[in-house]
């Protein structure tokens, strides 16, 4: 960090006098209040850059330049909040009180509307900064005072970042200093580098290299079992996500990627039971939207789901391929008439991508009902067709290897049973075949184990009464 101060701390810019000056003369032109903040600001940011000499990590950065802002400068409350230009919000990141009983994200939504804030847009777009000495001052508009209101903010001191992330280093009820914004510059850069640096760290924590990508707009979006997004730096996890609304809306936009959808379309698809009114849906669904595109930037520069006039959509700029396309490509094939080394060839490719009921987390929810069951059906039908290839070549490893994965998976699957069965009892280990019928009739229903004692017994290569003997 030894560096990081000197290129944006600079002494107090003076008239170069033609003899050598004294201290007195050379601050002459200067009120003692300014001299005063010089000198305290090179002092505070001096010990400030001695601090974060020993640490590394971001957040322990932030919140100790954090807590030097609200001292140096008397206020109540420091925060960096994030910016989304495109969706319209806005959120608090890291943040600072010296009182806990006092804070702002109590009085402040996870995600607020930009709209009132159109002051602020500017000032970012400037790269400037924003002094509010007094929220009731006519020049604030009526609905910018809403917000500081409902902030418990009298005046507020903001100054911008950027680029990537964007937003503004704030004070909230500065005491000391009002206005004097050269130290919040130094403060704000600090601040913005440490947000940089966090998101290298989860670019870093989430760095796999995934196949078939070829470019930073390439995405693979895996979505049987619990969702990933891979892309050419990362892959997203949904566990480690945990925004289960948050994840429904994106799976979706994934699911419905041929229209753009409002977002009462969504909710209405989604949460029809919920009675809540248009504007709250509004603000719910672009939260859920913004969570998204925070949590993804660290592998992902683009919008993977932009906003439209129209709605909400998959950014037709991005090369999306789904796990599905992929199967349902494999499954048109396996149709055809094939030799069958090829045709058990495709089946296999096909059934590795199957890695559980699509998006797993909802497979329940209504609007995903009917996907989640072709899906499972279809699989149901690549694995049984694999089973009796492999069976009819005396492949009775390959028999137990797909039975078992397939038996895990659906556990309903009574043609996988009697394959994995038939497999054991051919190849000597009558007594786990035994096993198998054991665990079968304690997993299916009655009728399902009457279908599989049907399939057993009429199987003439089978002794079905080795098969039930104690």
């Amino acid at each position: 960090m030894a560096n990081l101060f000197s290129s944006f701390f600079r002494p107090v810019e003076k008239p170069q006098p033609v003899h050598p000056p004294s201290v007195q003369h050379e601050f002459s032109q200067y009120d003692s209040e300014y001299i005063k903040y010089c000198i305290e600001q090179e002092q505070t940011i001096s010990k400030l850059e001695t601090c974060l000499h020993t640490t590394d990590d971001p957040k322990e950065i932030a919140m100790k330049t954090l807590k030097t802002a609200c001292d140096f400068y008397g206020a109540d409350w420091a925060s960096v909040i994030d910016l989304d230009l495109s969706l319209g919000v806005w959120s608090h990141g890291w943040w600072h009180n010296p009182d806990p009983k006092i804070t702002a994200i109590q009085y402040a939504d996870e995600f607020e509307n930009l709209k009132p804030m159109t002051r602020w847009i500017e000032a970012l777009k400037k790269s400037e900064p924003i002094i509010v000495l007094d929220a009731n001052d006519p020049s604030v508009t009526l609905e910018e005072r809403r917000v500081y209101e409902k902030l418990h903010a009298q005046s507020v001191m903001a100054f911008p970042y950027g680029p990537n992330p964007v937003g503004f280093f704030v004070l909230r009820n500065p005491t000391r200093y009002i206005g004097r914004v050269s130290a919040m510059k130094t403060l704000a850069y600090v601040l913005h580098r440490a947000l940089a640096q966090k998101k290298t760290i989860d670019r870093v924590r989430m760095a796999l290299t995934p196949d078939d990508i070829h470019s930073d707009t390439d995405v693979i979006i895996n979505l049987f079992g619990n969702m990933e997004i891979c892309t050419s730096t990362g892959i997203w996890k949904e566990q480690d996500f945990k925004s289960p609304k948050c994840s429904r809306v994106v799976a979706y936009l994934l699911l419905q990627r041929k229209a753009s959808h409002s977002a009462l379309g969504i909710a209405d698809a989604l949460y029809p039971e919920d009675d809540i009114d248009p504007e709250t849906i509004n603000q719910n669904i672009r939260s859920y939207i913004y969570r998204f595109r925070r949590s993804l930037e660290p592998i992902f520069k683009h919008q993977l789901i932009e906003y439209t006039a129209n709605g909400y959509r998959l950014n037709p700029n991005i090369n999306v391929m789904t796990d599905l396309q992929k199967f349902d490509r494999l499954w048109e094939q396996a149709q055809k008439k094939l030799p069958v080394s090829q045709k058990a060839h495709i089946l296999k490719r096909a059934i590795h991508l199957y890695r559980g009921t699509v998006f797993e987390t909802a497979c329940d929810d209504h609007w995903l009902v009917g996907i989640a069951t072709e899906y499972k059906l279809k699989y149901i039908g690549l694995v049984n067709e694999l089973l009796a290839i492999l069976a009819k070549y005396d492949d009775y490893n390959g028999v137990n290897t797909f039975a078992m994965q397939a038996l895990k998976l659906t556990p309903e699957n009574i043609k996988a049973y009697y394959w994995l069965i038939y497999a054991m009892y051919h190849s000597g280990a009558i007594e786990l075949a035994r096993n198998e019928v054991q665990r079968a009739k304690s997993v299916l229903t009655s009728e399902e184990y009457a279908t599989l004692v049907k399939y057993l017994s009429q199987d003439e290569s089978l002794s079905y009464s080795r098969l039930i003997a104690a």
